[in-house]
């Protein structure tokens, strides 16, 4: 393994440049959980927006098919002959003359010609028909520290890429020039993008291993784990849970290394935010990853 890497993760190394000067002074262990942007960061955990589908028994029933629509052919008509009994009895009827109605008397009751007047139809109201609610899908159940547990590879693509760069860039600027050159290097040197990397979760411990060569073993929620990096140097390290994200705190001689884990809904992508901190950086150098489940 290269030399770059086997120092990737040495506080002390990256920032040597800017805190030379400094005395060696014990810095108090912080709480990451207390820290405003481990709270900014997002879980992602917004609930699926699905279309709802058309309701049951929503649309309106089409009017039964006609007999032209049905194919079938109207009923034929028939003409009726008549026999020569018949024509004889209409020959008969035809002959009389018309028998004309007599007009009342008085004393018959007076007739009101008006017809009568059928009563109205009740029209129908119409009913509504109920609507069926679509069915919501379920949400998927919360994110767990099991649920980390997994190898992973980089999908960050050159972008991601750049965005380091870029960051690296922006801290550098803002110290001192004649020390810019340096400080790009070791601060480029001390943050890699790992290719992989792989998590173990047993029980209430966590083990974390970065492909550059990081590797601790913590009790989530438990006590501080001192630990030697691999240039040699002293770390304290911790892991806490904060709703459905992890946090892992490193705290060095010189400076300080918080990384926070986020799992996708789908468990599937895991996210790694990095946030380095120190007495001689003028603002924190923060970056993100983003990694597939292998």
């Amino acid at each position: 393994m290269q030399s770059w890497r086997r120092s990737a993760w040495s506080l002390s190394l990256s920032l040597v440049i800017v805190s030379g000067c400094k005395g060696d002074v014990d810095q108090p262990a912080a709480d990451p959980l207390d820290d405003p942007w481990v709270n900014a960061i997002d879980t992602g955990d917004e609930e699926p927006v699905v279309a709802a589908s058309e309701p049951v028994g929503a649309g309106t029933q089409s009017p039964p098919p006609t007999v032209a629509q049905a194919g079938s052919r109207p009923a034929a008509q028939v003409v009726a002959t008549p026999s020569k009994d018949d024509a004889e009895s209409i020959a008969t009827a035809r002959s009389k003359p018309a028998t004309v109605p007599e007009p009342p008397t008085d004393d018959a009751p007076a007739v009101d010609e008006q017809p009568e007047q059928p009563a109205p139809t009740p029209v129908a109201e119409p009913t509504s028909v109920p609507t069926a609610e679509p069915a919501k899908p379920a949400s998927p159940p919360p994110i767990t520290s099991a649920d980390f547990h997994g190898s992973y590879r980089y999908a960050g693509g050159n972008a991601q890429r750049e965005d380091l760069e870029a960051a690296i860039e922006a801290t550098v600027t803002q110290l001192a020039k004649a020390i810019q050159g340096i400080a790009r290097k070791r601060l480029t040197q001390a943050n890699p993008v790992d290719s992989s990397v792989e998590i173990v979760v047993a029980g209430d411990e966590i083990t974390t291993t970065f492909e550059s060569g990081f590797h601790v073993t913590c009790v989530i929620d438990g006590a501080t784990v001192k630990t030697t990096g691999i240039d040699g140097e002293k770390l304290a390290v911790r892991v806490r849970s904060k709703g459905s994200k992890l946090v892992q705190h490193m705290q060095g001689k010189d400076g300080a290394r918080t990384i926070v884990y986020v799992l996708s809904a789908d468990r599937n992508k895991l996210t790694v935010h990095h946030k380095i901190t120190a007495d001689r950086l003028p603002e924190p150098l923060t970056y993100q990853l983003t990694y597939s489940r292998k």
